[in-house]
């Protein structure tokens, strides 16, 4: 099974990577840094992810791919991580922004009181959504601002991470064969 989506991963690259459309406007599209990278593009593909991961606007994979592609990231990481805000997880994570934009903006929560009125229908956005959008929106972008900064650091720092694992286990190890 793996050998399988190893080989599938391949033939999607390579039919990305010979595309006309692509390489007519992304010209650079076949450097290595957008699809093998290293830890400094590991790191920005981290950072653009998330950020996008947070947004609450429509085609957030494609819009990690075009920021991933312009600022020189990591391209699979940068989609892949917009990827967590899907159809299932949508809802809950941008409520979580929500809720945060209303403490940042020290405004109450109006979500529920118009708990009447179906979710995402034409009624919603004309009477709910007016009332909300700036909470919403705000909310949002900070905690994308700040997730994304998590994930950049983590990755980039990663390295010092896994030296000061190995730095703990060796003294652990060397004490006890002391004893």
């Amino acid at each position: 099974m793996l050998r399988y989506i190893k080989l599938k991963f391949h033939q999607i690259a390579r039919a990305t990577k010979r595309s006309v459309f692509l390489n007519k406007h992304f010209p650079r599209f076949k450097d290595p840094v957008y699809w093998v990278g290293d830890r400094k593009s590991f790191a920005r593909a981290g950072f653009i992810g998330a950020f996008c991961m947070m947004l609450p606007v429509p085609f957030q994979m494609v819009l990690g791919s075009i920021f991933a592609y312009y600022l020189r990231a990591n391209i699979p990481l940068a989609t892949a991580l917009a990827w967590i805000t899907n159809p299932l997880t949508m809802w809950p994570i941008w409520y979580g922004g929500y809720v945060f934009g209303t403490w940042v903006l020290g405004s109450p929560d109006l979500f529920d009181q118009f708990g009447d009125i179906p979710l995402g229908s034409s009624q919603w956005f004309n009477e709910v959504f007016p009332h909300i959008w700036q909470a919403f929106f705000l909310g949002n972008i900070i905690l994308g601002i700040m997730i994304g900064t998590v994930f950049y650091l983590l990755i980039s720092h990663f390295h010092l991470i896994q030296w000061i694992h190995r730095l703990m286990k060796n003294d652990n190890s060397g004490g006890n064969a002391s004893r």
